[in-house]
Order: structure tokens, then C-alpha cells, then sequence
């Protein structure tokens, strides 16, 4: 892969004329080259799909200079075969070709959660398939071999290079659902995306497909390095098959200078800068000053940048992963937008940072067959911890942990998300839900499987709909995170789970549990969280003078009140050892550190949460019980009261006593008790076995036909039930 370094773009040695897609020779015997290139003066604060589309005048050795209307065409510099940096001088050589493309015509996005100064998303591809033909004037035919086959109907074969940003390998874009072929092409692109938001296609991706484009991607190798540089994005209500595929995507943030929520020389500071700073920091000095108001409160934040650096100053989210998942990295994979339909099968795709398989502010589809997603990086054959054959070649992958990288293989937010004999391995989490539906199961040829260093699914949100059967997993912490209090509908049958460490807050099969994931802000915040004290958090059981509300408590008999909402869990067919805990209503996440005056008064809008559970024909080992959850270090130390997590637990709000790093979230220990806010009903049938190994409190249990609880049960005056292990 032809290496590219940098963000903005520069290079040339011909001078073009025309609007064509095609470079104007020389006259003269001296070669004339670039001296200089100067963006549009008035967009010098925006970042737009591609930082070539700034570019409104080159000049040359000659004296002569080419100026284009930056609303409708665009620069763009190829060096041996190879999309370049037009802004890099050293990249103004006399074998440097300027072209001068056509524009995308397409919508500005408008997104409420980011902020100001964005421009129009226009689109470039190598390769620009659109309405149905192969566009010329906006292609780049000399950044394709010349063993490549580009016809109206896509592309077959050859190899395209991109040492560039914002700019696709392949584009397609039609609102007639003509259908194209994109296959056994290798595309190898390097740069620093910008944002894979977009109403037409992806900012920044190697292969955007929009409209209502139909494509088969078959046997194609996408190779893409630098943050926020997707491989496949497919968005509008696009249907994309990809067969065969591999798609190996680096975040290599170091080398582009990117930090979250920053680009290059551009840092963020909460007051002005000493001249000391700015010399040590390499910037020119010049800020852009914007108010803010955030959960800690108000104030000023002071954009610094080079004179020469184009920024949006105010920062995107998605220029990171929002740090309240409990997460850190920049760049994913392959994403799945509005209401596109994306389907892979018997492919492999590999990030080794944020996302693998994601989806993002839509309702549309994302398959996978046979299909193997990991958080890693491509080794050598001796450090593989995964061996995939894909298209007639293996590859050899070091599947990180959670020392090593950070991210989740799929997402879904509102998604029909069906994974059928895929194989997941992440540091993180294989899932993340927010809504929707989620089928994880087997093939036709074989089961499912998942590997995780900290927790198989997580969810934050309600009224989705889970299903994970026929499929086996290895994972260190819990199975399931369920960080909400609204009603979900989860079933599990036919698994296995094996846990790979013995922590302290570990082995626990369901934890359900109050958010955690408080904002959604990007790396370098932290998020602030309030666990209650194990006195508070008792203080809230129904009937007390600290309770939550009457229409939100529990009547005398431990049920849930009219005004609560039920979570239902369904385990079939299988035999687990592990725990179930309901632990909703042992913190108050929506408490900041200003306002906190030590009352649980901020509960009284809380309903109560009961997770149904029933067991078909399955043995759980465990404890199933109501319990008081509080978060913990990584020694598996209780925290006490307010603490503050972010990316590497340096403080920024919170003192070094009391700020801890991303892994913090989601990581609970329980202590049996009861609230009355979250509840357990138990119900057992065909055949069920429960052999409780601890303590348990919970508030109803049905015991069908033929079922059995190796336990005692004994009523409380409250009318929960106390359930303790048979003894020995």
C-alpha cells in the first residue's frame, strides 16, 4: 500500500484546463509545477467531504495560475498511479498530473447532535458510478491499473490507490435502483477522515453507495488506514450484498495527528493559551472562542489552529466514539446508515479500534453470514489468534484485548441487525442495542460464536427485541448489560458460555442496571457518575419516607406497579452457570457534582423495573436476585459516591482519588438486597432447574411441572421472597 501521511492535499507538475477528468500536457520544455494553492476564503472554517473542493486557485513555476468555481469542481493530484496531497509541496514534482473533476451536487447534512459549520457533503470517487453509468468527468481513471475493467454496469478487477483524504475509491449513486458490480478489485486508501454521517454517502469512506442503489460487492479487498475512514458505507435506502470480501481498516490516529475531538495542529483549551503553550504545542496561535454549557456547567472553550488549518472548530461526536458507551477509538469498518439494506457473507472484517459492523441513525438492515468480525490487527501467522480464509486467502489476526485496543463489533440503534453463523472476537463488547432487532444464531453450516474481554452485549435503550441462540461464547465479565429501565424482550436457547476470568464483579450472565452511559461526548470528557451509599439506596424501598413516588413504588406485595415497566428474558434449552442480578435503583446517574446535596430526593420520578425471567427446559447455576450494584476499580475496589471516568482516568474534573478510565462503566459489584424499585419474578417450566449458590432475594417464583429449585424459599413481610442454597 502506497503510503499517504497527511490531511490536506497538494501536488502537480501539469497544468489542467478543462473541466474533464483528464490532464492538459505542458507546452513548454521545462516542466511546470505547483508553487502554490490557496482555499476559498470564506470556507476557511469548514471541513466538507473533501478538503480538495476548498481548493480554489493552483498556481505555477510559469507564472500562470487555474482557478475553478469551488461550488461545482474540484482539484484533485495524482503522483504514479496514486490520489495525493494537493496541499503537500513536496508532492509538487514535475510527474504530479492536477485534475480538475466535477462535483456531487449533494444535500448539507443537517445533524441536531453536531454543532456549527458544516459545509455540503459532496462526493468524488476514483471510480464515480452514478444514475446508472460510469461518470468520467468526476472519476479518476488515472488512480485505477490498467488491468481494471469500468463499465456503465461497475467495475471487475485492477487495483486503486488513494494516498489522500475525503475522498471514496468508489462511488455509487443512483434514485433508480440500477444495479452495479464492484468485484475482485484491492483498494488500498490512507488519510484522516472526517464524519460518516451523510445524506448520500459516506464522508470519507473507500466505497459509498447511496440512493437506492443495487450492489454486489464480490471478492474485493479494502485495505483503509486513518481515523474515521470507513471501508464500506452504505447509506439511503441502498441494497448491498458483499461476498467474499475482506475489509482490513487501521485507525493509525498517531500518524495523522488526531486526537479525539481534535484534527492535527487544532487543541481545545478551557482558557487562553501562554506563549510558552503555543510554542510547545507547534501552533500558530490564532483561536476561535465558543461558549458552552456542558453538565459540570458553562464557560468558554478556545479553538486553537494553524493559519493555514482548516477546521470545523466546533467538533463533530462522531469524530470519536461517544466515550459514554464506555469506549475510545475513531474509525470503523464497515457502517449501515438510514435505511439502506448491507449483507455480508462468508466475509472478513477487521478494525483495531471503535467498530467493526456498525449501524448509525436509521432502520434499515444488517446481515452477516458466516462472516467473522474482530477488534484487532492483521500479524503474522506465529501471533494469530484467529486464521480466516476469505476468497481463496488467509489472513492471520491478533484479536485485542482490553489492554491492547477498545470497540465493539456490531451496533444496533433502531436496526433489523441478523448475524447467522458469525464468529465475533472484541476487547469490549460484541453488541451494543439501543432498539430495533437483534438475531444472533447459527448458519446452515454452524453455530455462532462470540468472544469478549469484558462483555458479550450491552444495551441502553428500550423496546428492541434480542434473540441469541444456537451459538457459543467465551467471555470475561457478563454476558448481558442491560443499562435501562424501559421494557425489552430478550430470549436466549441453545447456548453455552465459558468465562475466561475470575473478577470479583464477574461471571454474571444478565446485569440489569441503572445507565451509566450519562452525555454523549467525546474522548477527552469525562462522564460523571453517582453511586448511591448501600443506606440511601435502602432508603428507596417502597413505604419509606425517602421513596420513590406512590406511582412509582411497589405495593406491599413486591409486584410492580401499573406505572414500571417489564423486562422479559426467556433461557431455553440450555445449561449456564453464572448470576442474574436486577440491580436498577443503586445510583443517580442524572446528578452532577454541582448540584448533589446527599438526598435521594432525584429518585422520586423513578417507576420500578422488573425483569421477568423464564425458564424453559434450561439450568442456571447461580444466584437470581434484586441487588444493590456499585462500581468499581479495577482491583475490584468499591467506589464510593461520585466519580468521574474518561479514556485513561487522567483527572480533568474529578481528582485522582475519584476519576478512573472508560473501563469503569458498565463494571458493578452487587450485593443482594431490595429497594423495591428493581424487582425478579421467576417462573420455571418444562423441566427447569435452578441450583442457587448464594443468597437471593426476589419477588414471586412459579415452579411448573416437573421443575425443581435446589434451594429454600422463605416469605418476607414485604412480600418478596428469600431463596438460600440447600445446605450441605
Amino acid at each position: 500500500m502506497k503510503s499517504c501521511k497527511k490531511l490536506l492535499a497538494v501536488l502537480l507538475a501539469v497544468l489542467m484546463l478543462t473541466a474533464l477528468a483528464v490532464p492538459a500536457l505542458a507546452s513548454s520544455e521545462e516542466a511546470v509545477v505547483i508553487t502554490a494553492v490557496t482555499l476559498r476564503e470564506e470556507d476557511e472554517n469548514y471541513v466538507d467531504s473533501a478538503l480538495y473542493s476548498q481548493y480554489e486557485t493552483v498556481e505555477f513555476s510559469d507564472g500562470s495560475s487555474q482557478t475553478i468555481d469551488v461550488d461545482s469542481q474540484t482539484f484533485v493530484l495524482v503522483i504514479d498511479g496514486t490520489v495525493v496531497d494537493l496541499a503537500d509541496p513536496d508532492n509538487w514534482t514535475a510527474d504530479a498530473e492536477l485534475y480538475v473533476i466535477d462535483k456531487g451536487n449533494y444535500d448539507t447534512v443537517e445533524m441536531s447532535m453536531n454543532t456549527a459549520n458544516w459545509g455540503n457533503f459532496y462526493f468524488t470517487g476514483v471510480v464515480d458510478l452514478e444514475d446508472g453509468v460510469y461518470q468520467a468527468d468526476r472519476s479518476i481513471p488515472a488512480a485505477v491499473s490498467d488491468d481494471a475493467e469500468i463499465t456503465d454496469e461497475g467495475i471487475v478487477g485492477g487495483e486503486i490507490n488513494i494516498d489522500a483524504s475525503y475522498i471514496s475509491g468508489i462511488y455509487v449513486y443512483n434514485e433508480d435502483g440500477s444495479h452495479h458490480t464492484i468485484q475482485d478489485v484491492t483498494i488500498n486508501s490512507a488519510g484522516l477522515g472526517g464524519n460518516d454521517f451523510g445524506t448520500n454517502g459516506g464522508w470519507g469512506t473507500v466505497i459509498s453507495i447511496a440512493g437506492s442503489a443495487e450492489v454486489d460487492i464480490q471478492g474485493v479487498t479494502v485495505v483503509t488506514e486513518g481515523p474515521l475512514h470507513d471501508g464500506i458505507w452504505a447509506g439511503g435506502s441502498s441494497v448491498v450484498d458483499v461476498y467474499d470480501t475482506v475489509v482490513l481498516a487501521t485507525e493509525a490516529a498517531d500518524e495523522y495527528g488526531f486526537t479525539a475531538y481534535s484534527y492535527d495542529k487544532f487543541i481545545i483549551a478551557d482558557e487562553l493559551l501562554t506563549d510558552e503553550e503555543i510554542e510547545a504545542y507547534g501552533i500558530s496561535g490564532e483561536y476561535y472562542a465558543e461558549d458552552y454549557e456542558s453538565m459540570f456547567g458553562s464557560g468558554t472553550h478556545y479553538y486553537y489552529y494553524n493559519d493555514n488549518y482548516t477546521s470545523n472548530y466546533s467538533a463533530p461526536m462522531l469524530q470519536c466514539v461517544p466515550l459514554a458507551l464506555g469506549l475510545y477509538g475513531s474509525m470503523r469498518a464497515c457502517i449501515c446508515y438510514g435505511q439502506a439494506t448491507l449483507s455480508f457473507y462468508d466475509s472478513l472484517a477487521v478494525s483495531d479500534a471503535w467498530a467493526v459492523l456498525s449501524t448509525d441513525s436509521g432502520s434499515g438492515t444488517l446481515n452477516g453470514t458466516d462472516t467473522i468480525g474482530i477488534i484487532g490487527e492483521v500479524t503474522e501467522e506465529e501471533n494469530a489468534e484467529v486464521t480466516a480464509t476469505v476468497n481463496g486467502e488467509t489472513y492471520y489476526i491478533n484479536v485485542y484485548d482490553t489492554t491492547e485496543g477498545s470497540g465493539y463489533i456490531t451496533y444496533c440503534d433502531g436496526f433489523d441487525d441478523n448475524f447467522y453463523g458469525c464468529q465475533f472476537y472484541a476487547p469490549d463488547y460484541l453488541a451494543i442495542l439501543t432498539g430495533g432487532t437483534f438475531d444472533f444464531t447459527s448458519s446452515d453450516t454452524q453455530r455462532g460464536y462470540g468472544w469478549s474481554d469484558r462483555t458479550g452485549f450491552m444495551s441502553h435503550g428500550s423496546a428492541y427485541t434480542m434473540v441469541v441462540s444456537h451459538s457459543d461464547f467465551d467471555i470475561a465479565d457478563y454476558l448481558f448489560t442491560v443499562k435501562s429501565t424501559g421494557a425489552v424482550d430478550i430470549t436466549v436457547e441453545d447456548i453455552t458460555v465459558s468465562w475466561t476470568k475470575d473478577n470479583a464483579w464477574g461471571g454474571v450472565l444478565f446485569q440489569f442496571m441503572d445507565n451509566d452511559d450519562v452525555g454523549t461526548d467525546a474522548n477527552d470528557l469525562e462522564m460523571d457518575i453517582l453511586d448511591l451509599t448501600y443506606e440511601e439506596y435502602l432508603a428507596n424501598q417502597a413505604g419509606s419516607d425517602d421513596s420513590a413516588s406512590d406511582e412509582a413504588s411497589s405495593d406491599a406485595s413486591g409486584e410492580a406497579s401499573s406505572s414500571g415497566t417489564v423486562k422479559t428474558v426467556t433461557i431455553k434449552d440450555s445449561d449456564l452457570t453464572g448470576d442474574i442480578y436486577n440491580s436498577t435503583g443503586s445510583s443517580n446517574n442524572t446528578t452532577t457534582k454541582d448540584t448533589y446535596d446527599g438526598t435521594t430526593s432525584y429518585l422520586s420520578t423513578w417507576t420500578t423495573s422488573t425483569v421477568a425471567i423464564t425458564l424453559d427446559n434450561s439450568t442456571i447455576t447461580g444466584v437470581i436476585s434484586t441487588s444493590y450494584a456499585q462500581h468499581c476499580d479495577a482491583d475490584g475496589n468499591a467506589i464510593v459516591g461520585q466519580f468521574f471516568f474518561n479514556k485513561d482516568g487522567e483527572p480533568i474534573d474529578g481528582t485522582e482519588e475519584n476519576t478512573y478510565d472508560y473501563l469503569t462503566s458498565g463494571r458493578v459489584l452487587n450485593t443482594v438486597a431490595y429497594n423495591g424499585i428493581g424487582q425478579i419474578e421467576v417462573t420455571l417450566e418444562n423441566g427447569a432447574v435452578w441450583n442457587v449458590t448464594g443468597t437471593c432475594i426476589i419477588n414471586s417464583l412459579t415452579i411448573g411441572e416437573g421443575c425443581t429449585v435446589n434451594g429454600t424459599v422463605t416469605e418476607n413481610e414485604d412480600g418478596t421472597l428469600t431463596v438460600e442454597p440447600l445446605a450441605q
